[in-house]
């Protein structure tokens, strides 16, 4: 006889209680929507990315595992070159939807 698999660890408590609860169809619907809210996260356009007046976005690049950004940046202290418009980068960033905002992950410079 086959035995329910465990929760993994770090689900809370109540999805880990509440989730095994279910009839098939709604686990179904759940995995469907899971699914759908992954996409979702990883579906970030060109259209959803603003750079502020210190940056400069140079490319944008839509992959499975969220959008790639590279760009370059200000620093933000007075006496650095960036003030002047000499930006530093360009850096790489993963960008993924983190709820209703955008989650960016660096990931290190890129060379030109």
């Amino acid at each position: 006889m086959a035995s329910r698999p465990p929760a993994p660890d770090s689900l809370p408590q109540y999805l880990a209680e509440g989730v095994p609860k279910q009839d098939d169809a709604d686990l179904r619907v759940l995995h469907d929507w899971i699914n759908e809210l992954l996409e979702y996260r990883q579906d970030v356009t060109a259209e959803d990315i603003d750079a502020s007046e210190d940056e400069s976005i140079k490319a944008v690049e839509e992959s499975s595992g969220g959008t790639v950004v590279i760009k370059k940046v200000s620093c933000g202290k007075d006496n650095c070159k960036c003030q002047s418009g000499a930006l530093h980068g360009p850096y790489k960033y993963v960008v993924r939807r983190q709820g209703d905002s955008l989650d960016w992950e660096y990931k290190g410079p890129v060379s030109e």
